[in-house]
């Protein structure tokens, strides 16, 4: 990989870069979101950073957990010690993002006042009242029982400060950090306990630090911080067939849901993503050529096996073979957590096909998860039914849950996707949703109401020297027009010059509609035996989320496959809210089993025709022989992101 030149000019620019990586991002201080997604991100920031909920109820509940120690009483093991973390991290990307100078005063007042009344003398940081209780019977070789998050929770307290610091330039923050990480470096060494050797499933929890680890690292420069990331790496590459040996067996052929006996314990995509995410900035900071290729294989295995319905990566947070189950349900944490590990790996390699990828998971499986007022989330996203499984407060909580206070990084991440710099000064276009950015020397805008609207994208710079702009050619467009001319993508990108001054570039792409078979065949209906559910038999399990916690989902599970019909990077979708008959959006006409060769064609329907709430609807008719089918139809996000039992949507056609 080239180094980056890390000068003082674009020292702050590249704060969230290294010298392993290929592209530059802007920071969330330089970059805008507006049209669709900027509506819905500034509905999410409005509502979970400045309203009197979040700074009142939402903030004070998260801040108690560390007075009731409920974490660890009578002998329990939760995990409320991360909502304070996830809150501020959160707060910390707002006063990023906006630069209210008003928001970043009050994160550093309460920040000021938590750890003054938290952080214990010796630098301890948890709402785990016993300081050692790093693991569950710790005597005991069976490693299930190991059920425990004081690290995890410590992680996500570790990181919020760094980004406080970050944000805020509040050196007590930074202090604090040290202080937490110092003190856990320390009681591990006085414990004879290695990190993987605590936590829950084999310490892949716990070594889910590793990202803020070397983040502190960057900012201190403590050998300290460095050693503990290099036995953290060390300890995933050590045992092989161990679910925390990620490098080691992200190399083997078999399928991930086949490595376990249990992959519905075992297989935990959100953990075992924040460990990937880690992974790829500890390469971005040794070029250590084994930790890439490892988190590159294993990326292989998802890609191939673990990609669900819904553009996002397992099935309800687990590697249990997404790719062939028709019920489709991810967790709202692993869609946040396959784009941050997509944006890492676009940052690092510059492969265009990392981009498709946060394109395709933003627009459908996030969006589907956020309700429309950015409050609350789902927990599990669905590929059909009346509506997805939204998050119930957890813990002992009335205003947290891991997947809402993780949605307003994902707007955040998604942002600092839109584009930015190479080290050679190129200017690169990853994302087309309506937004503007200033980077050292140039500012960039992209108009057109992508991914929604009939009217293509346009991209305009301003460049203070003559230099390049590099677009992305998404995968699924079969042509690419620059200015009208047709263009050839090299490694998924297109390069074109621009002088300096103001430049700008009307890009066309095939958004016509395309079907996308499903010849999956093992995600058949098994009933699940009364009261239980199997953490091995994906089918009874599935049915138990999908039908018993909503009484409304019964009898709508799928037992035969479909096809799904995308248009651009969207997923369309029957429902409600397009105006699509009950009767028409579930299993209304056979499309797999021996009914391939169907064709669609899409054409717009006039604003407000009957839909409700949906930024575009249109008519889709499928045709194949003689037979035709004509259906309104809507992305799939819009109409399904709201929290009604009477509603229906089906991404399956």
């Amino acid at each position: 990989m080239k180094k980056l030149l890390l000068s003082a000019s674009l020292s702050l620019f590249a704060a969230a870069c290294g010298a392993g990586d290929a592209f530059q991002s802007p920071g969330l201080s330089a970059v805008r979101l507006t049209g669709q997604a900027g509506t819905s991100a500034d509905a999410c920031i409005r509502t979970r950073a400045y309203s009197n909920w979040a700074r009142g109820k939402m903030y004070e509940e998260c801040v108690n957990a560390f007075r009731t120690h409920y974490d660890d009483q009578g002998g329990a093991s939760w995990w409320q010690n991360e909502y304070w973390g996830k809150t501020m991290l959160c707060f910390a990307g707002a006063a990023m993002y906006t630069q209210d100078a008003s928001l970043k005063t009050w994160i550093r007042e309460k920040t000021h006042a938590f750890l003054k009344e938290f952080q214990k003398p010796n630098g301890y940081l948890s709402t785990y009242a016993k300081e050692d209780f790093l693991r569950k019977n710790p005597e005991n070789p069976d490693a299930k029982t190991h059920w425990c998050f004081n690290i995890w929770g410590q992680k996500y307290t570790l990181w919020a400060l760094v980004d406080i610091h970050r944000a805020t330039g509040d050196k007590e923050a930074l202090d604090g950090a040290v202080k937490l990480l110092d003190h856990l470096i320390a009681q591990l060494k006085r414990l004879n306990l290695t990190i993987d050797r605590t936590g829950s499933w084999n310490g892949v929890s716990s070594m889910s630090i590793l990202r803020p680890v070397l983040e502190l690292h960057r900012l201190t420069g403590k050998a300290e911080y460095r050693a503990l990331a290099d036995e953290i790496v060390a300890a995933m590459d050590r045992e092989p067939y161990n679910p925390g040996s990620l490098i080691h067996d992200a190399f083997r052929k078999e399928m991930i849901h086949t490595w376990y006996p249990e992959p519905g314990f075992w297989a935990k995509a959100y953990e075992t993503q924040s460990c990937l995410e880690g992974l790829v900035d500890y390469y971005r900071l040794t070029g250590r050529t084994r930790v890439l290729d490892a988190v590159l294989a294993y990326y292989g295995h998802l890609e191939r096996e673990e990609m669900n319905p819904m553009k996002s990566a397992g099935h309800f947070d687990h590697f249990w073979h997404a790719a062939d189950q028709l019920n489709g349900m991810t967790e709202l944490c692993d869609v946040t957590h396959w784009i941050r590990l997509n944006r890492e790996l676009l940052l690092v390699t510059g492969d265009a096909k990392y981009a498709d990828r946060i394109d395709e998971a933003f627009h459908n499986a996030f969006l589907a998860g956020v309700t429309r007022d950015g409050k609350w989330g789902a927990h599990i996203v669905r590929s059909h039914g009346t509506r997805h499984f939204w998050a119930p407060p957890q813990t002992g909580m009335f205003h947290h849950q891991c997947c809402p206070d993780n949605m307003m990084r994902t707007y955040f991440d998604f942002a600092d996707s839109i584009g930015g710099l190479t080290d050679d000064g190129t200017l690169w276009v990853a994302l087309y949703s309506d937004a503007a950015a200033k980077l050292p020397g140039a500012t960039l805008s992209i108009s057109g109401g992508y991914p929604y609207a009939d009217t293509p994208v346009v991209v305009s710079v301003t460049r203070e020297k003559a230099g390049k702009v590099r677009f992305r050619v998404p995968t699924w467009s079969k042509t690419f027009t620059v200015n009208g001319q047709a263009r050839a993508a090299e490694k998924g990108w297109c390069t074109v010059d621009a002088p300096a001054g103001a430049s700008a570039w009307t890009l066309g792409f095939d958004m016509s509609a395309r079907v996308v078979p499903w010849t999956r065949t093992h995600g058949k209906r098994v009933p699940p035996s009364p009261g239980a559910h199997s953490l091995t038999d994906v089918g009874a399990y599935t049915v138990h989320f999908m039908e018993w916690y909503s009484p409304e989902m019964m009898g709508l599970c799928r037992n035969y496959p479909g096809v799904q019909v995308m248009r651009g990077p969207l997923v369309l979708a029957k429902g409600r809210l397009a105006g699509t008959a009950k009767a028409d959006t579930f299993f209304s006409f056979a499309t797999e089993n021996g009914m391939n060769g169907w064709t669609a064609e899409l054409k717009p329907l006039p604003a407000g025709t009957g839909t409700a709430g949906v930024p575009r609807a249109w008519s889709l008719t499928m045709k194949r022989g003689v037979e035709e089918r004509t259906f309104p139809v809507s992305d799939y996000a819009s109409l399904s992101n709201i929290d009604d039992p009477t509603n229906w949507f089906s991404l399956w056609f």
